[in-house]
């Protein structure tokens, strides 16, 4: 059965909320109350559905009573009472993970219940968010690839692991000691160019050549804005997959369309010529009469020919080799 703690050392305080909370449907089974923080060790955590309590007890103070409080009970949803007066220091506490607040002269059934509900919905949509938080950050430090993001003013706003590993090969400095200064002003400056053109609500891509630690390595960089509400641009997403090997396939096999655009070209140009010419010859020849004087200028030229296509089919043997290459 899960329990609801009142942490209240004031007697009429703690007597109006206790009878409050029984007539908005808690026993006095589930009601803990307790007076100070030394009272609260023995009390098991997981017991407790929601903790409600004074800023000023008789072992603690303020903001160190509500600190001391989440220490004990983790997770759990609280509601702080404060006195009159006290409605920053109320605030502070929301801002340190409070849930709710009540001003004790002002306590009523109907806000003490809905101050209660409050609380624990919050408590759960809060602890949702987090885990949702725990899970996209867990899977997003589990790949290689790199994800950041940075704001208008091109702060980083978030980033996985990979993003910081990689600033600390350019760098050689950890996470948090990585400054504009770090980067050359060529590099920085087309950063900024890139972002920038995101912040102007442009979503694209484009291929990145790095040299990392002696390789050259391709990666393609995805840039998209981030909006808010009201459907401005606050901020840019980034996303770097490493395409090295793909696009040193690609390369290869431009290298060898290059080189078939020579084969090609020598096929259809430097062949042509002596084979024009051996034909041509050919027709001189005199075939009934092979002792005729001009036969034997006519097969010099033939073997000249021959020589020529000879040199180029070694050509296209060569660029035929290079192309494997």
């Amino acid at each position: 059965m899960e329990k609801l703690l009142l942490v209240e050392d004031e007697e009429i305080t703690g007597k109006l909320i206790s009878g409050l909370l029984q007539q908005i449907g808690y026993t006095r089974d589930q009601i803990l109350w307790r007076c100070s923080i030394s009272q609260l060790g023995a009390i098991n955590c997981e017991d407790i559905s929601v903790v409600i309590t004074d800023l000023t007890l008789p072992d603690s103070t303020y903001l160190n009573t509500f600190d001391e409080i989440r220490k004990l009970f983790p997770g759990k949803p609280i509601v702080v009472l404060t006195g009159a007066g006290q409605k920053e220091l109320a605030l502070k506490t929301i801002q340190h993970g409070a849930q709710d607040y009540l001003e004790k002269g002002e306590i009523s059934k109907k806000m003490l219940s809905k101050s209660i509900q409050y609380a624990i919905e919050r408590n759960n949509i809060l602890e949702s968010i987090f885990v949702e938080k725990q899970n996209l950050r867990a899977t997003i430090n589990n790949t290689k690839d790199i994800i950041w993001s940075v704001s208008k003013n091109f702060k980083i706003i978030s980033a996985n692991n990979a993003f910081w590993h990689r600033l600390n090969i350019l760098t050689g400095k950890a996470k948090h000691e990585v400054t504009e200064m770090d980067f050359d002003k060529e590099r920085f400056d087309t950063w900024i160019q890139y972002y920038d053109r995101a912040l102007k609500d442009e979503a694209y891509k484009i291929v990145w050549e790095e040299e990392l630690n002696g390789k050259t390595v391709f990666e393609e960089v995805s840039f998209n804005p981030i909006h808010d509400k009201d459907n401005k641009v606050i901020g840019v997403s980034c996303f770097s997959r490493d395409i090295s090997e793909q696009q040193h396939h690609l390369n290869m096999i431009e290298k060898q369309n290059e080189q078939l655009r020579k084969i090609a070209w020598v096929q259809s140009h430097e062949v042509r010529s002596p084979v024009t010419t051996i034909l041509g010859l050919l027709q001189l020849y005199n075939h009934e009469n092979t002792a005729d004087p001009e036969n034997v200028d006519i097969l010099k030229y033939l073997q000249a020919a021959a020589e020529n296509l000879d040199m180029i089919t070694r050509k296209i043997n060569d660029y035929t080799q290079m192309q494997g290459k």
